[in-house]
């Protein structure tokens, strides 16, 4: 009596009971029949020639590779069999991940898109793709606003005789003091405020002391080129990479709003009304350049 109360209190045997009930009362499978195509295998085997560095497996890998394929799919079955697959959020996010993907292959997303399909996201989208708006500076540079008020006179002397070029006097700067650029490269160099002051000068004048995060610069604005319309070939690669994740949140999109009208969906017994695909994409084993 004392043994067998014993082994009721033992976790173990806790585990060991319940889940011979769960194998006891759960459902038979559909279809008993297990079958893996031989292509399939041939696979495996390439794959574990290349883990193992060689050109073709032994006689006798190969078969334990096959038993092994062979002992999967029946422990997957069995794992559907009783249930594991529910309430069990890897294996639910996994199979979402597949849902997305599968959403995007039928609808022909996953796919490179052709130069053709890339020129029309390109007509459509015209007004969106230009030129960046770039200026051509030269600029002197001092760690101090005062020193770099001081040199006033030097730089418009210097000016004078090479209204082209950097004047040589003011600190040693380990960057050009001739620079060509975007807001967006002199924001990322220089720091947005000094960027913004740029952009606002008047070609062809020195401007007072300008701050960056490197210290005080003046600066001369040789010239200023306002942003046009880029052309395709410009943008190519651009419009590429943006097309291929805009067809492919589309393909999503449509998939689920397909999928939402085969459903009585609801939170807490109100109905969803108005829905509203958002913005997804799957997840790729390899990603792609937009993922």
């Amino acid at each position: 009596m004392r043994l067998l109360s014993r082994l009721l209190r033992d976790r173990l045997v806790h585990f060991a009971v319940a889940g011979a009930l769960l194998f006891a009362l759960a459902p038979a499978v559909d279809d008993s029949r297990v079958s893996v195509s031989r292509g399939y295998l041939q696979s495996l085997h390439a794959a574990q020639a290349r883990r193992l560095g060689v050109q073709k497996l032994s006689l006798e890998r190969a078969a334990e590779v096959d038993r092994r394929a062979l002992e999967d799919e029946v422990l997957y079955r069995e794992a559907v069999r009783l249930g594991l697959d529910r309430d069990d959020g890897l294996v639910r996010e996994h199979l979402i991940q597949k849902m997305l993907l599968l959403a995007e292959d039928l609808d022909g997303a996953s796919r490179e898109p052709t130069r053709d399909e890339v020129k029309g996201y390109f007509e459509r989208t015209r007004d969106r793709w230009r030129d960046d708006e770039r200026v051509h500076l030269v600029h002197v540079f001092a760690t101090r606003r005062e020193l770099a008020e001081s040199l006033a006179d030097a730089v418009h002397a210097a000016d004078a005789a090479h209204p082209d070029l950097a004047p040589p006097v003011g600190e040693a700067f380990a960057r050009s003091r001739d620079v060509r650029g975007s807001r967006e490269d002199f924001a990322a160099s220089y720091g947005d405020r000094f960027a913004d002051a740029v952009f606002a000068l008047e070609p062809g004048q020195w401007s007072a002391p300008l701050e960056s995060r490197f210290g005080w610069h003046l600066v001369k604005v040789l010239q200023h080129a306002a942003g046009a319309q880029a052309s395709f070939d410009e943008v190519y690669d651009r419009v590429r990479l943006e097309y291929a994740v805009v067809h492919r949140h589309e393909a999503i999109a449509h998939f689920l709003e397909q999928a939402f009208h085969r459903y009585h969906v609801d939170i807490d017994g109100a109905p969803v009304r108005g829905y509203e695909p958002t913005e997804r994409l799957a997840l790729r084993t390899t990603p792609s350049q937009e993922d």
